[in-house]
Parts: C-alpha cells; sequence; structure tokens
C-alpha cells in the first residue's frame, strides 16, 4: 500500500513538471506582433523557451528593459512559434536554445572590459540540465544604459 502511494505521487509529481513545460504564454506583456520601436528607441528582442524554469528570467529580463521607458522597446518570440522559429532562423540559432537576447540586434557586447553574450540563463539561474551564461542583470542594464545614452 505504501509502496502504491509513493509511485502515485511520483507519477504526479512528473505529470505535473511536464505540464508546466506546455505551451501556454510566458505571459509577457509585449508580443512579437507589436510595433516597430519609436525614432531612437532601443529595441530588445528576447527568444526564448516557453518552459516554466525560462519564465522568471525573460520576466527579469522584461523588467529591466522597463526601467528605462520609451527609450527601450521589447518584444519577446517563443521558440516552437512561426514567428519564433523565424526570428531563430534569421538569427543563426540552432541549438536548443533556452533564451538568447538581442539588442539592437546584436547579442555581444563589452562590459567593464570583458565580452558578455546574452545566451542562455543568467549567472546563478541555470538548471541541472541547461547551463548558466556568462551574464548578469547588472551587464544587462549597463548595456541599456550604454545604448540609451
Amino acid at each position: 500500500m505504501m509502496r502504491k502511494l509513493i509511485w502515485m505521487l511520483l507519477i504526479g509529481s512528473l505529470v505535473a513538471a511536464l505540464s508546466a513545460c506546455g505551451s501556454e504564454p510566458a505571459g509577457n506583456p509585449v508580443q512579437a506582433d507589436d510595433p516597430v520601436p519609436a525614432d531612437g528607441a532601443v529595441l530588445v528582442e528576447i527568444v526564448s523557451l516557453d518552459h516554466a524554469p525560462i519564465r522568471p528570467a525573460v520576466q527579469d529580463v522584461l523588467a529591466v528593459a522597463a526601467e528605462f521607458g520609451d527609450k527601450v522597446t521589447a518584444q519577446t518570440y517563443t521558440f516552437g512559434t512561426p514567428e519564433g522559429d523565424a526570428f531563430a532562423t534569421a538569427h543563426d540559432l540552432t541549438e536548443h536554445t533556452p533564451l538568447a537576447i538581442f539588442v539592437n540586434g546584436e547579442m555581444e557586447f563589452e562590459v567593464d572590459g570583458r565580452s558578455v553574450t546574452f545566451y542562455s540563463f543568467p549567472q546563478g539561474e541555470g538548471t541541472g540540465i541547461v547551463a548558466e551564461g556568462v551574464w548578469t542583470m547588472a551587464d544587462f542594464r549597463a548595456v541599456l544604459a550604454q545604448e540609451t545614452e
């Protein structure tokens, strides 16, 4: 009886975890079909998998972009959608990519004398399956600050 209960709990946990990786929208406030940014605004384009572990990182990126008001426009794309796949193809993203961020079409920047690529999870936020990237939200904020000057 106890063994059966344990198996039921394990299966239930597995089902819940898998359903979190479904295709429900991440709830991002700006979607790919929104208008192009106003003249002079910095364009931040985020393409990501719509999986539970990635959504908080996307929300954090959007929150940092929002700190810059109308100087920054953010657009999101989701892998596995026609728009997201077209964006990925146009930017040569061919590997399994949890998250990639482009600022005015670029993903690599110089921050405090080092090269930073906004690819994969921010430092400290990787998972056991996907490694973290080599960037931080402070790096992202610094790039937006220099791009909006």
